[in-house]
């Protein structure tokens, strides 16, 4: 089988040549000693107080369940962080109290 194929460009002329690539970079997850229920309440404080301030929850919690990683969960479901993003425990919200007393301590004490 014999394939001739015949290329003729014009370079008198300036033309434009649209080419459009997708670069995939696979960048390592943060990993957290918190619980998803605590990140997920800590995210709600961020948002809630204007920290975080992406249009819908929804788009944060896609980047959080993501790029975030936790001891017990390689892989957070999107489903159950926006589960317990609504609805947090009085446990989960005690312990997440303590974590931030423990970072107003931690900022008293070493950044003076």
């Amino acid at each position: 089988m014999d394939i001739n194929l015949r290329i003729s460009l014009d370079l008198s002329k300036p033309q434009k040549i649209q080419a459009s690539a997708t670069t995939h970079i696979e960048l390592p997850k943060i990993e957290t000693s918190l619980t998803v229920a605590q990140l997920a309440f800590l995210c709600r404080l961020f948002h809630d107080l204007g920290y975080f301030t992406n249009g819908t929850q929804i788009e944060m919690l896609k980047v959080i369940s993501t790029h975030f990683v936790t001891s017990n969960a390689k892989d957070i479901s999107l489903n159950s962080l926006r589960a317990k993003y609504y609805g947090t425990d009085e446990s989960t919200k005690k312990n997440v109290k303590a974590k931030l007393i423990e970072m107003l301590n931690h900022l008293n004490h070493s950044h003076k």
